[in-house]
């Protein structure tokens, strides 16, 4: 306990003295002028610890010069926190009085306060999708994309947004909503037309001032699926006029052409197998 009067007397009302610390202050820096009446040739000072409170590890977070208090090794405030030290956590500085070595302790509270120092963070930087041409539109693509943001208040809190400049495939999806990053399909996919590998990038924006962000890539394999029928180069009907003593094995051409039929699809969904199907015998043909 300290008197009024008293060279270790704090110099303004109420006796405790509350201090309040950014949690990214650099150490060496002066976190607080403690406010005690005695000059050096009146008292001296020494910090104590009042629990384990600021004593972690055998690590001393403040250093004390005379009444000047300096940060000697950061403190995170998610560190801190998870923890489970409290917050405002209090200290004592150890008062002597010089001239007759009466020692007094004074109690100073620490609210150590949350700053936005982290950024979004994403399960992963890459989440690879396999993705059927034929999904419909509407399907759920991803419910494995997630991120998550370890500051506090509203600098722990997000929105996910798909980045509107970096893939011409955007228009092809969208997200659940701004705080659910699971992929929508809303447009029809044709392999034939697009690449089969594209990037999309989803982006991770906290609400902290100023706000911070992080992105991830999603990779998505397009798989061709057999969907497209073939087709012939005419598309009515061949007409043949073949003389009566043609010989097997002899090639005979349509008045229209050779008969040809391609396949709409790509790679070996386009493998073409032609066969007769009207002769009284079915034969196989090239």
């Amino acid at each position: 306990m300290v008197s009024l009067g008293q060279p270790c007397t704090l110099q303004f009302l109420p006796a405790l003295q509350i201090i309040t610390m950014l949690e990214n202050t650099e150490p060496g820096n002066l976190v607080a002028r403690l406010q005690i009446t005695g000059t050096p040739s009146e008292i001296s000072t020494r910090l104590i610890y009042n629990s384990s409170d600021v004593k972690t590890n055998g690590t001393d977070y403040f250093i004390l010069n005379f009444t000047d208090l300096y940060l000697r090794s950061p403190l995170d405030y998610e560190w801190w926190t998870s923890n489970n030290y409290p917050n405002p956590f209090r200290f004592i500085v150890e008062c002597t009085v010089l001239a007759d070595k009466s020692i007094h302790d004074i109690d100073f509270q620490l609210d150590l306060i949350d700053v936005n120092d982290n950024p979004p963070i994403f399960s992963q930087t890459i989440y690879y999708i396999n993705l059927n041409e034929t999904t419909s539109i509407n399907t759920i693509i991803s419910t494995t994309i997630f991120a998550y943001d370890p500051d506090s208040g509203a600098s722990g809190t997000f929105s996910y947004y798909l980045h509107n400049n970096l893939s011409s495939y955007n228009s092809y999806f969208r997200l659940i909503s701004s705080t659910n990053a699971s992929l929508i399909l809303v447009q029809a996919l044709d392999y034939n037309f697009m690449l089969s590998n594209f990037n999309l990038t989803i982006v991770a924006q906290d609400n902290g001032n100023p706000s911070l962000s992080s992105q991830a890539i999603i990779s998505i394999h397009l798989i061709d699926i057999d969907n497209l029928n073939p087709k012939f180069n005419i598309s009515t009907s061949y007409s043949l006029n073949i003389s009566i003593d043609t010989g097997i094995g002899y090639e005979v051409v349509p008045n229209e052409g050779r008969i040809y039929a391609y396949d709409q699809d790509i790679g070996i969904n386009a493998t073409i197998i032609y066969s007769l199907l009207t002769s009284s015998k079915k034969k196989r043909i090239r």
